[in-house]
């Protein structure tokens, strides 16, 4: 056997465990949540339309094609935020992702944004794999009962709803 031969050898059990341990699903849904609520921090439609299942729906009625408006809402109401999950508890087995949410931020609504993260229960984020790759997780919905939006409310048509 030769010495080239022999350390690759020695070296396939770390490669295994490497690739197993940055592959593992759950590894991968937590990156996933991670990327989602970054894009909707800078306000990346592109990167959350990635991450979007094709049949998206959320508790207020939001499906997939109602985020570039609600991003571009987000402009308008903060267009400086950070969003960041706080001990979340990432479920890989049934796509859930449940965890506190911070947020900070400057603009018009940024105040009231913080407070009202500030005082939420975890927020559910329900996730699918879209293929047997683990990275192709896809979002399916949000639930998070405490979390009000004002009657009436379009997005991409901020101005025209009474209560912000």
């Amino acid at each position: 056997m030769s010495r080239r031969t022999f350390i690759l050898l020695a070296l396939l059990p770390a490669l295994i465990y490497v690739a197993f341990h940055f592959l593992s699903p759950s590894r991968q849904l937590a990156a996933s949540q991670n990327r989602l609520l970054s894009a909707i921090a800078s306000k990346n439609a592109e990167t959350v339309g990635k991450l979007l299942d094709p049949n998206y729906s959320d508790q207020w009625g939001f499906q997939s094609k109602d985020w570039p408006g609600i991003l571009q809402d987000l402009r308008t109401l903060a267009p400086v935020l950070e969003i960041t999950a706080r001990e979340p508890h990432i479920d890989a087995d049934n796509g859930v992702v449940e965890t506190l949410l911070t947020v900070k931020g400057q603009g018009p609504a940024a105040e009231s944004m913080q407070t009202q993260a500030a005082t939420l229960k975890n927020t559910r984020f329900i996730w699918k794999r879209a293929s047997w790759t683990p990275w192709s997780w896809r979002l399916t919905g949000i639930q998070n009962p405490d979390i009000e939006i004002p009657s009436g409310y379009t997005p991409g048509r901020i101005a025209d709803t009474a209560g912000f």
